[in-house]
């Protein structure tokens, strides 16, 4: 149970180290996420040019619910009943964070219907999870090929 919230933890700050970065292979994976959503939701340019501000917001807005979230349950390894108590908070941190992402997706999903269909807006999310998928299936490659190398 330790090993599996640790695990969910260091994923998360991975992801948050990725879009926090002001360096240039987080501006090319920004750069290939916006490719794949747009191509995934088979925008036109005009559904694009409007989208892509309020997906830019959205993403900000996540970050920053995220950030004081990761700052303050950082799991360490202490006495047994207090890292107990540490994952306990950090499991109760974590079901309250989900909800402000389920709210601000809700918030969101209104902006952006007023741009696409509701079959696109839908996929928004599929499109997110599926980039991140592809992104740590190519780190994971990378890792492989950079440990046979050694």
């Amino acid at each position: 149970m330790k090993l599996i919230i640790k695990c969910v933890f260091l994923l998360l700050m991975a992801a948050t180290t990725v879009y926090g970065r002001q360096g240039r292979p987080a501006q090319r994976i920004h750069a290939a996420k916006v490719a794949y959503i747009t191509d995934r939701l088979r925008l036109t340019e005009e559904q694009s040019a409007r989208f892509m501000p309020v997906f830019r917001e959205y993403e900000k807005d996540r970050v920053a619910l995220r950030m004081p979230y990761l700052k303050k349950y950082k799991l360490e390894a202490n006495e047994e009943g207090e890292d107990r108590m540490a994952a306990r908070q950090y499991l109760e941190a974590d079901l309250d964070y989900q909800q402000d992402v389920i709210a601000l997706k809700r918030r969101y999903n209104e902006r952006f219907a007023s741009v696409l269909d509701p079959k696109q807006v839908a996929d928004v999310y599929v499109a997110e999870r599926e980039f991140r998928l592809i992104l740590l299936q190519r780190l994971k490659q990378r890792r492989e090929g950079g440990m046979r190398g050694r």
